[in-house]
């Protein structure tokens, strides 16, 4: 992949032309960074706020009455329910895979059938998570959307 970027401080608004023989996954990648710029969570870690880009967000589980936001490298909190965190990420790449986790589908390295028509995911840090079984049809439908629209 080519990449060349040019400074023009003529423009009136950030510009971002991207050209491309095959809709790929890492290009579907690029028009979500471009379209989701600005998203971001207000997380704590440490006694400390953090803005987290929901980008680099893997998943999001629910203990404790707090939800934990997990990046690749860290590990935050938030007092707000697991619902209400996916109702503020509807349409947007996350998907609830259990009674207690949402995932960001974009960060899902493999998917795999396991016992009792449940699945495991595995993330693209190397952890696994369990897929429970009433949830296991939506993240295969938002997979197959997600390769449909990358293919088309």
């Amino acid at each position: 992949m080519k990449l060349t970027a040019r400074k023009d401080v003529n423009l009136d608004n950030d510009y971002v032309d991207v050209r491309y023989r095959e809709l790929t996954p890492a290009i579907h990648q690029i028009f979500q960074l471009c379209e989701d710029t600005g998203s971001v969570l207000l997380c704590e870690k440490d006694n400390a706020t953090h803005n987290v880009d929901i980008n680099d967000i893997l998943y999001i589980e629910a203990v404790d009455r707090k939800s934990c936001v997990y990046t690749k490298d860290d590990v935050y909190y938030m007092a707000i329910p697991l619902a209400q965190l996916e109702g503020v990420l509807t349409g947007q790449h996350f998907i609830r895979i259990s009674k207690m986790a949402l995932v960001n589908i974009f960060k899902i390295k493999s998917a795999a059938n396991s016992l009792h028509f449940r699945m495991i995911v595995e993330m693209t840090n190397g952890e696994s998570i369990i897929v429970g079984r009433r949830y296991r049809e939506n993240l295969i439908e938002a997979i197959s959307e997600l390769a449909k629209e990358v293919s088309s």
